[in-house]
């Protein structure tokens, strides 16, 4: 196979590795470094605004800074010959979280732990100035060894950059079912923001449902303001308490009265999943 049958002159794509509202994710191969990739290939030429451009080249400019295990890293990015732009980024075995709890759910120890690979992922963009503003379950790979990568930084934004937001204007900024109250309604980016999609992405690990679900976006994302999410301690009576007590402290209404530190976010939820994971070991070897 030549160059020219290469995209980008590189990479030879071999198979769809999953499909998104506007781009593909191929498994590719990198014959200049000889490795696995996956590549992020905008499905639309240059639109009349220049929009889907824009947000995939935020997409990649924001991962690619962001160097942590519990981020898909990127490494080249480019454009196909009839204009299409793609990004190269990390192969990640796994499945997406999405997949892992679609019509099931987790246990406390699994949810802490994926929690708290999130909580690192987005403490590591949080520390260099930007927030995702889209976490959910769609846009986390759980890898073989259980170990969660957040991905799909495209509505990230900057605290110290001059970009304009290539949103337009009057859309919802996030997913209906995650997206902070004050997201929904203004587009504030910040770490309770974040922290909030986090909250509800953990709430629907831990009983199968998102806290807010119903017939059109608007109306989930409207039910925020008006009522709280039903009491984990109802709704999965064996789940751990400390475990629901910090997602509920980050579903609260009003970002004040949410955590900020989402370093001490991750601090937490791991000192639970050690917990939990040392009692399930223990009746693990009582029982032999």
């Amino acid at each position: 196979m030549g160059s020219d049958d290469l995209l980008g002159g590189r990479y030879r794509l071999e198979h769809v590795a999953g499909h998104g509202g506007m781009a593909t994710v191929f498994s590719a191969y990198d014959s200049v470094l000889d490795r696995k990739v996956a590549i992020k290939l905008l499905q639309r030429r240059r639109d009349a605004t220049g929009a889907l451009h824009a947000r995939f080249d935020r997409e990649a400019r924001a991962e690619a800074k962001i160097v942590h295990p519990n981020v898909v890293s990127v490494h080249d990015v480019g454009e196909t010959e009839d204009g299409r732009p793609f990004i190269v980024m990390d192969y990640v075995e796994g499945q997406s979280l999405a997949e892992l709890i679609a019509g099931t759910a987790l246990s406390s120890e699994r949810v802490a732990a994926i929690g708290m690979g999130i909580a690192r992922a987005l403490a590591a963009a949080h520390g260099l100035g930007i927030f995702h503003r889209d976490v959910k379950p769609a846009n986390v790979i759980i890898d073989p060894q259980g170990i969660p990568h957040l991905m799909d930084f495209g509505l990230a934004r900057e605290l110290y950059s001059d970009d304009a937001d290539v949103t337009a204007p009057g859309l919802l900024v996030g997913t209906a079912n995650y997206v902070a109250p004050e997201q929904a309604r203004y587009g504030t980016a910040s770490p309770a923001a974040d922290l909030y999609a986090l909250g509800a992405l953990m709430y629907h690990a831990l009983t199968g449902a998102p806290p807010f679900d119903g017939a059109g976006a608007l109306d989930v994302a409207l039910l925020r303001f008006e009522e709280d999410p039903a009491e984990l301690r109802v709704l999965v009576p064996a789940a751990d308490p400390d475990l629901t007590a910090v997602i509920h402290a980050l579903l609260a209404r009003d970002p004040v009265e949410r955590p900020w530190d989402t370093a001490a976010i991750a601090e937490r939820l791991g000192d639970i999943a050690a917990r939990l994971r040392a009692t399930r070991t223990a009746g693990d070897v009582s029982t032999l």
